[in-house]
């Protein structure tokens, strides 16, 4: 028994690597947004924190990776 898998790949819409986004982006991207919009010094502290762990995403335990996220989510909804 054989299987075939035909892939169909429109190279007109492909995104570069640095375009896909993953959770340390994600994270820094919203800390990023949260200095240029003028914070005040405990939004500035969350901020540089968020970037830290972004930095050293590959060193942090999943639970601090989680709650960074969390803290990133609400941050993009305020």
């Amino acid at each position: 028994m054989r299987h075939l898998l035909v892939l169909d790949v429109d190279r007109g819409n492909a995104l570069a690597p640095e375009d896909l986004s993953t959770p340390a982006v994600d994270v820094t991207l919203a800390a990023d947004k949260l200095l240029a919009s003028d914070p005040s010094d405990s939004e500035r502290a969350t901020a540089e924190l968020l970037n830290y762990v972004a930095a050293a995403w590959d060193k942090q335990d999943l639970p601090l990776r989680e709650h960074a996220q969390a803290v990133a989510r609400t941050l993009r909804t305020q």
